[in-house]
């Protein structure tokens, strides 16, 4: 991480001295800029002073306490896009439930591993970041967030898998259904894999909308097929429901043409390509783009819901 000006500003709030040294000493080494205080009413005047990228703050302080520090932080337009990742020496339920009431984005028990502290900084920064870019449709984060998420395990040479999502004859549903009941559809895939990631995925795996009936998920190599085939299995569990029973009856809906001819279009189905750099060096977002543009075009010439992930080493 760059130092100076461009480093990832930290505000740390806690009323124990020692505590705040420890922590700006260890994430200065990887070079965030860290501003402290020992009072919360301090933290509000320098949130607006400093413009902290993140803020780690201590629950328990006396006079205004962290849960307060975080209320006003959230009710504040200016400031309320900032994450806080609440900081406690408790292990009671009560206080991450109150964490959470208070809006806090994050949460983290002390005394806690530094590098565990670093990942979650650098996770919270990176929702942050997705939030500004989000699909109004979904509220999931769009093209530029996806690609920066590649781009990011790239440089980082972690192990990642790349999931594709697609929907098969959904623009022909569109014209039959109509462009509301194709939205409805649209939020219910979201919907699906979103909760199947946060199921069976890791902590930081990302979902993403890139637009139309594309999805992306991110994630490591050894999830890449129960992810895809549990978004296949709740896909087509729910997806009868968005289809009249004459159509389910019969397993294809009818699309007329201009020229009144009858076309029979087949009930929705899910087609998923998986890019990997599992046993291939990927050392861009565009080899992403083409390997899962390639599995993709593998996944739909197979009738039916599928999948299918790249294994070749070259």
């Amino acid at each position: 991480m760059e130092r100076g000006a461009s480093a990832v500003r930290v505000l740390v709030v806690d009323d124990e001295r020692n505590i705040l040294d420890i922590i700006r000493f260890n994430l200065e080494v990887e070079g965030y800029q860290v501003f402290t205080t020992q009072e919360g009413r301090e933290a509000l005047r320098l949130v607006h002073e400093v413009k902290p990228d993140i803020i780690l703050c201590d629950i328990l302080m006396p006079e205004m306490d962290g849960l307060e520090v975080c209320r006003r932080i959230k009710a504040d337009g200016r400031t309320n896009q900032i994450p806080v990742v609440m900081l406690s020496a408790k292990t009671q339920a009560q206080d991450k439930v109150a964490s959470i009431e208070a809006g806090a984005d994050d949460f983290i028990t002390k005394p806690f591993d530094f590098s565990d502290l670093v990942a979650r900084i650098a996770v919270n920064l990176i929702r942050a970041k997705q939030k500004r870019d989000v699909s109004p449709l979904t509220g999931l984060p769009g093209s530029i967030s996806i690609e920066a998420e590649i781009k990011r395990r790239i440089a980082k040479n972690l192990r990642f898998a790349t999931l594709y999502i697609d929907i098969d004859n959904f623009k022909h549903y569109n014209e039959i259904y109509g462009f509301p009941r194709g939205d409805e559809v649209i939020r219910e895939l979201a919907s699906i894999t979103d909760e199947v990631t946060r199921k069976h995925g890791n902590y930081d795996d990302f979902v993403g909308h890139g637009g139309g009936d594309d999805f992306v998920i991110i994630t490591t190599p050894d999830k890449a097929r129960l992810l895809a085939e549990e978004v296949i299995s709740s896909f087509e569990r729910r997806i009868p429901t968005f289809y009249n029973e004459e159509d389910l009856g019969r397993g294809y809906s009818i699309l007329v043409d201009r020229l009144g001819r009858e076309i029979y279009i087949p009930i929705m189905t899910l087609s998923i390509g998986v890019a990997s750099n599992h046993r291939r060096k990927i050392t861009t977002h565009w080899e992403v783009g083409e390997i899962a543009k390639e599995t993709l075009g593998y996944a739909k010439s197979i009738p039916g819901s599928t999948y299918f992930i790249d294994r070749r080493t070259k």
